[in-house]
């Protein structure tokens, strides 16, 4: 069976138009979900400067792995603690996560997140204020219709304060 010029166009046309809608509706998608990753990192900073380890704990995978200077949390369990700890040693402690690049992988439910960090607090001891400035890297994962931190990398760049001496 062949197809007259004007039929074989109009194929042509809905070919294109249904790529076209597949391709929009792929980017509209990918906009959603980065929207949706931004919103749980402003969830993270308001939750470690509110000290609510609960909220945190909601932002973790299960097999959550932090890496920080002075070591490493393997589970969203031991992170939780270790947040906890903070808390108590630092009591007036804040911490800020400013994205600079967030990137949904093209290749499954994964994606990045880069920016820097600032994390400042009173030591208790000799009431000496310190601050460290940093980068960090998120792995996100998207599990059970919801954005979780898979794993974090804190890279300290500038310390002030008796803490880093």
């Amino acid at each position: 069976m062949r197809l007259s010029t004007s039929s074989a166009a109009a194929c042509l046309g809905l070919l294109a138009l249904l790529l076209l809608s597949h391709l929009s509706f792929g980017q509209i998608l990918k906009q959603k979900h980065l929207e949706l990753i931004q919103a749980r990192s402003t969830t993270w900073n308001k939750a470690f400067n509110s000290r609510d380890t609960t909220a945190l704990n909601g932002l973790l995978h299960p097999g959550f792995t932090l890496c920080t200077a002075t070591g490493s949390q393997t589970t969203a369990a031991t992170a939780r603690q270790s947040f906890r700890q903070l808390f108590r040693q630092r009591p007036d402690v804040t911490w800020m996560n400013k994205s600079l690049t967030t990137e949904v992988s093209d290749l499954g439910q994964l994606a990045y997140e880069t920016g820097e960090w600032a994390e400042a607090w009173t030591d208790p001891q000799d009431k000496s204020k310190n601050r460290v400035i940093g980068k960090y890297w998120l792995m996100w994962k998207y599990e059970n219709n919801t954005w979780l931190m898979l794993s974090a990398i804190y890279t300290p760049m500038f310390c002030s304060g008796a803490a880093c001496r």
